[in-house]
């Protein structure tokens, strides 16, 4: 009896034993095969701009009446290509038929192509306005759009960009975009950036009105979706190590580097160049061929920087 209640005994202390010491073996040993670490490396790096929009006419006009009222004719349809001075409506003055006004002609401004109006509410369809229909005059309150003409030929790309990635873009800065519907890519450039933030509503994140210019005569239609995408940096043959890697500390970047001797990690400084959303460039403070962590590992040798 005194036999098993030993043993009872040491078994409780061993289990005892492996509970506390378990978390000590595993900051001190399981580290190693738990935390991966990346070497760093000479290569080439690039910084980047990518987005999505859609593609809309550069030039494009909302037809409205000079005159309140009636609808009588609409002589066009979606599609169609209209001349500068072509008639496209034709508009009854007043309040009713009963008034007796000289009918209002509604002319196209340009030469372009004719597109239907956004609809007012948020479940309205688009549309053209049909004969019959009553149409607010232009110098009234909330005129109505009977119709757009658009020129297709000029097209841009309008985003809707955060305000971090905004300050990577400049006027007249060359892109390139991808209409995915037609699968073709077209040169093109920056033509706005708006110095003025869109809020969304609830509290949501603030974005910057940005329209890129199509170059050449793209054969793309208004509404298809577009990827922009800009090579902003190039450095070539610099040494590098993942983003992953890199840690802040009041406004200073370091790295856990891996000291192969004593396998513990060491709080190291280093000056970084040029970064994207994968790797970043070091200036100085490692080496080619040094290990790092990337990830914060439990083994540390001290938390002073080397």
């Amino acid at each position: 009896m005194k036999k098993k209640y030993i043993y009872a005994i040491i078994s409780v202390l061993l289990i005892s034993a492996a509970y506390f010491l378990y978390p000590i073996y595993k900051k001190y040993s399981v580290v190693e095969a738990e935390i991966e670490k990346a070497q760093a490396y000479k290569g080439d790096i690039e910084v980047t701009f990518q987005d999505i929009g859609d593609i809309s006419p550069k030039n494009v006009i909302e037809i409205r009446s000079l005159a309140s009222g009636e609808l009588k004719e609409v002589l066009v349809r979606e599609g169609d290509f209209v001349k500068k001075g072509q008639k496209l409506a034709v508009v009854l003055p007043g309040q009713s038929a009963a008034d007796k006004f000289m009918p209002v002609e509604v002319l196209s401004p340009i030469d372009g192509t004719v597109l239907k109006c956004e609809g007012q509410g948020y479940y309205d369809e688009p549309e053209i306005k049909k004969p019959g229909e009553r149409v607010t005059g232009a110098s009234d309150y909330n005129p109505t759009c009977i119709m757009k003409v658009a020129d297709l030929k000029e097209m841009i790309v309008k985003l809707e960009v955060g305000e971090s990635e905004v300050m990577k873009l400049r006027k007249g800065m060359p892109v390139s975009i991808f209409a995915e519907a037609a699968k073709k890519n077209f040169k093109g450039r920056v033509s706005v950036v708006s110095p003025n933030a869109k809020k969304e509503r609830n509290g949501g994140v603030k974005t910057f009105p940005v329209e890129i210019e199509i170059l050449g005569n793209p054969n793309v239609l208004p509404g298809m979706t577009a990827r922009v995408s800009a090579v902003l940096e190039t450095k070539k043959n610099v040494l590098l190590i993942p983003i992953s890697g890199v840690f802040e500390s009041k406004g200073r970047n370091f790295v856990y580097l891996y000291n192969d001797k004593t396998r513990k990690a060491i709080k190291t400084f280093v000056t970084l160049g040029i970064r994207n959303e994968m790797e970043a460039e070091v200036l100085s403070g490692l080496k080619e061929g040094d290990s790092v962590y990337t990830d914060k590992p439990l083994n540390i040798e001290n938390d002073k920087v080397s």
